[in-house]
């Protein structure tokens, strides 16, 4: 099958766009032929060289809803971009086009193309929580283009989990052609676990017997970084052998540095520049410390599982992702002793078995392809 995955293009590191590599890796695996869709802005071009080791690229001159003055208006509104994406499709003319959307107000021209174009469709929305919900400017308005532009769309919605395809199926009012196929991730080869471990913890100055936690993400409102140092200071005063290592950046760097350094605690909590490969820092810690503010299914917590990782996670994403819970994870909260479990070694690594049980059984690369592979069968086969 030849399969056209269409990113709406905001950014090369962001869990929803990373997804595309993840998924065109799983489909090639299968035997399918895959290509990438996505905008020649310059963000995508790390993506897009990534990508280009999986299947061909295709590059357009397209802008994305968020560089838009009027944002999803604007894009909900710009009949000739979404021509020129569907008639881009068309001439590569794939069996099934697959547009990836980072939340529901996103991409609302390309949703209009993937109609336009004639060809056969899925929509994968990653953040299915309304502008209400996530407290956005004049919600209103915004989810009201964002609902109508899903509802002209007639191909299925692909939620991450099934708690954010309750969410879309509430906010259209229906549950008619909404789908539920969680995110996949490699699952890492574990035998060369403790050799890593204990290379990467003599890289970074960790003791063999520090609590290491560890985070991976943007620096960005969303993922909460200074929450992750509120948190961060919270352990040690229960935990003052703990360490801490946030992978990647973003605007919200610098506060993080001033409040590090204005606290005087370089040495116990590191940030290290963004890196595509996180296996080997994963491999290091004794879990992973996950606080930000909403998800929709982070491929940075499906990695962390796959790597026999414990989460320990904020209080708000126990109601976000149910699947984590006290067999696998660790809830930082007023109402668990969060503190001796994290204290015990054995106990992580028993919830450290038990996250990788639950990569294996739900978050793999091939079952995810295999879910979409289903589906892409069931839109060619119907009817024009």
């Amino acid at each position: 099958m030849k399969i056209l995955l269409v990113s709406t293009s905001s950014g090369s590191r962001g869990g929803g766009e990373l997804y595309l590599n993840y998924l065109g890796r799983a489909l090639a695996a299968r035997g399918h032929e895959v290509a990438l869709w996505a905008s020649s802005h310059p963000r995508m071009d790390e993506l897009c060289a990534q990508f280009g080791n999986i299947g061909t690229v295709l590059r357009h001159d397209y802008t994305n809803t968020y560089d838009r003055r009027f944002r999803s208006i604007a894009s909900y509104l710009d009949g000739a971009s979404a021509r020129a994406a569907a008639e881009s499709w068309k001439k590569f003319a794939p069996d099934v086009v697959h547009l990836n959307k980072q939340n529901l107000e996103d991409g609302l021209d390309l949703l209009r193309a993937a109609t336009d174009c004639g060809l056969p469709g899925i929509c994968t929305i990653h953040l299915t929580q309304s502008a209400k919900y996530l407290r956005a400017k004049t919600p209103w308005i915004r989810d009201w283009v964002a609902r109508r532009a899903l509802k002209k769309y007639r191909g299925p919605m692909v939620a991450v989990i099934e708690e954010r395809k309750r969410d879309l199926a509430e906010f259209l009012g229906s549950a008619e052609r909404t789908h539920a196929i969680p995110n996949g991730v490699e699952l890492y080869d574990l035998s060369e676990r403790r050799k890593i471990h204990d290379a990467v913890r003599r890289e970074f100055h960790v003791a063999h017997d520090s609590l290491l936690l560890v985070a991976v993400g943007r620096m960005v409102p969303q993922k909460r970084p200074i929450a992750f140092l509120e948190f961060a200071e919270r352990i040690l005063e229960r935990l003052p052998h703990a360490r801490f290592i946030w992978v990647g950046d973003g605007l919200l760097a610098p506060d993080w540095d001033r409040w590090v350094a204005g606290r005087h605690l370089g040495n116990i909590i590191q940030r290290l520049p963004w890196r595509s490969n996180v296996r080997d820092m994963l491999f290091a810690a004794d879990a992973f410390l996950h606080v930000a503010e909403f998800e929709g299914l982070p491929l940075a917590i499906l990695e962390a599982l796959s790597a026999g990782l414990p989460c320990a996670i904020s209080p708000n994403l126990l109601r976000e992702m149910p699947f984590l819970n006290e067999t696998n994870s660790v809830a930082i909260d007023d109402a668990s002793d969060w503190a001796q479990t994290l204290a015990d070694p054995n106990e992580l690594a028993v919830r450290g078995k038990n996250a990788r049980k639950l990569a294996e059984d739900q978050f793999s690369f091939d079952m995810m392809a295999a879910r979409y592979e289903a589906l892409y069968c069931e839109v060619t086969s119907r009817k024009p």
